[in-house]
């Protein structure tokens, strides 16, 4: 009877028995997939470990391997591609880098920075339209994105696009005026610009008025003023109508030290244009030296009224105001000179003149010291350049003597 009734009751007891397994396998299943994400993670992170370690000690073989690994067990995880890539890239392996991170973009199209390092392959092939096409995707996800402004200048010069990659420089100085390599490329490609001009110009017509006039600049800016005097003067033969020829001739004698002839020369520039900044400012320096400040100062209006950036005006101005005894607008003046240029010792130098006159010892004393600050600072860098020199000079003497 025992038997019977265990044996009846037995599936009734193995319901039971089966529900309870499974009540107390249902955290467990919430932990074990918990840990299996959590080992998926630990997994992926580290494959990135493991790679990273293998790229510094420039294994990209072994690196691009790991990825290659990671890749087939994560298909959907789009930053293992773009490192692929990367290091495909690093290895010169430019047609597979680009279809790598093409696969990243058919996932995501504006996946950060990939479209920048695929143009950098495209450059690595020199695919320069591919090139500037990846870079302008970059750009628009990311305007200020620098390196791709810097890239796509590149490319463009490639493909002797040079306004387009001046352009690009340009943008990347609106945001950083300092950068001295994109200042350094954009002289560069100015500079060849100008040379194959002046090469196509010159096989037009070498005797043309055109190259007379930059004959006689190229003299001038070599500091070769007799030559250039008299390229000047030739052109005037010629044309003496050519434009911009008055002034040119007027900086030349000024840069001499001939007053005379650059007043004259000044004179007859400003009455075919009556405001260009710096024929005034050279012709009103040139009277404030001859005492004639009365003259000089409509001139200087006129040139910080159109060069509001010329710290030199406001110089000029405020000097020949404070010689008048018109202490204030000076002091205006001599503010906003040194708000262009604070390290312009001689605006601070007036300012502790002006102060004086005021009576604000205080703020004499401070323009005063920053003044002295400045001049030191100045001999100590004409003394390094001397010494350079002087090092420079005994260097070509022993090559000399060798």
């Amino acid at each position: 009877m025992l038997s019977y009734a265990v044996s009846s009751r037995k599936p009734h007891l193995r319901f039971i028995l089966a529900r309870c397994a499974f009540l107390c396998l249902l955290p467990l299943t919430g932990s074990c997939s918990w840990l299996l994400a959590e080992d998926e993670s630990r997994s992926l992170d580290d494959y990135f470990r493991q790679a990273k370690e293998l790229e510094t000690r420039q294994d990209f073989a072994g690196a691009e391997k790991i990825y290659r690994e990671a890749a087939a067990n994560y298909p959907l995880q789009s930053e293992i591609l773009k490192r692929l890539g990367l290091v495909y890239q690093t290895e010169l392996k430019f047609p597979e880098s680009i279809d790598t991170f093409q696969k990243v973009l058919q996932q995501a199209p504006q996946y950060p920075e990939v479209n920048f390092y695929l143009g950098l392959s495209y450059l690595g092939l020199n695919q320069f339209e591919n090139a500037i096409e990846a870079f302008k995707k970059e750009l628009d996800a990311n305007p200020k994105y620098r390196r791709a402004h810097y890239y796509m200048a590149q490319a463009y010069q490639s493909l002797s696009r040079n306004a387009d990659a001046a352009r690009q420089y340009e943008m990347i100085l609106q945001e950083d005026p300092g950068d001295k390599r994109v200042l350094f490329e954009l002289i560069r490609l100015l500079k060849s610009t100008t040379v194959q001009a002046i090469k196509q110009l010159g096989n037009l017509d070498p005797d043309s008025e055109y190259m007379l006039f930059l004959k006689a600049e190229g003299y001038a800016e070599d500091e070769k003023y007799p030559e250039a005097i008299a390229k000047y003067n030739e052109l005037l033969g010629k044309n003496p109508n050519f434009p911009g020829i008055h002034f040119a001739l007027g900086s030349v004698y000024y840069n001499q030290l001939d007053n005379a002839n650059a007043e004259r020369e000044f004179r007859i520039a400003l009455s075919e244009d009556p405001n260009l900044p710096m024929a005034n400012y050279y012709l009103a320096d040139i009277l404030m030296r001859t005492q004639r400040l009365d003259q000089a100062v409509p001139l200087l209006e006129i040139v910080v009224a159109a060069s509001p950036q010329f710290m030199r005006g406001y110089l000029q101005l405020g000097k020949c105001y404070a010689t008048q005894g018109k202490v204030q607008e000076a002091l205006k003046l001599f503010m906003k000179a040194v708000e262009l240029e604070p390290k312009e010792k001689m605006v601070h130098y007036q300012l502790a003149q002006l102060y004086a006159r005021l009576n604000l010892p205080d703020k004499q004393q401070q323009h005063l010291e920053i003044f002295q600050n400045l001049n030191a600072q100045d001999r100590q860098r004409r003394a390094r350049i001397g010494k350079r020199m002087e090092r420079e000079m005994e260097e070509q003497n022993l090559d000399g003597n060798r």
